[in-house]
């Protein structure tokens, strides 16, 4: 059985009505839903610093105003795969836009009420308003 790490990065910005969130669904649509910015963990690295690497590098974004270590950890089989996902939020400056999303995906800034709705899964929704308990501050 294979054992990978992700972490799954809930990119944020802080606007005059409010506190918005990054999300992409990939292609084909039918197959993915809306999700968090995934990103490997290689095997020397913190979740830190895959974050940043994946943030800086594969999507471009500026080094993050704040990183806010979640605190949470879900565990999934699919197949011979055990894929376990930590939470990172990351955020960006208000006028931030993804200008390469480094797969072909959609993607979307939403507020807290929509993206709840948004996401599939119990742990991605506490991830997100834990976040936003944070980022609210």
């Amino acid at each position: 059985m294979a054992l990978e790490h992700r972490v799954l990065i809930y990119v944020f910005r802080r606007r005059a009505s409010g506190v918005e969130y990054l999300f992409e669904r990939r292609w084909p649509h039918e197959e993915f839903a809306w999700s968090p910015i995934p990103a490997e963990v290689g095997y020397t690295e913190s979740l830190e610093v895959a974050t940043r690497r994946s943030m800086q590098h594969d999507w471009h974004a500026p080094p993050p105003d704040r990183l806010v270590d979640l605190k949470v950890c879900a565990h999934e089989s699919v197949g011979d795969l055990d894929l376990i996902d930590w939470g990172m939020g990351y955020a960006v400056r208000p006028q931030w836009e993804p200008s390469d999303a480094p797969v072909r995906a959609e993607l979307a800034w939403r507020p807290l009420p929509v993206a709840l709705e948004l996401l599939e899964g119990e742990a991605a929704r506490r991830a997100l308003f834990r976040l936003h308990l944070q980022a609210a501050e």
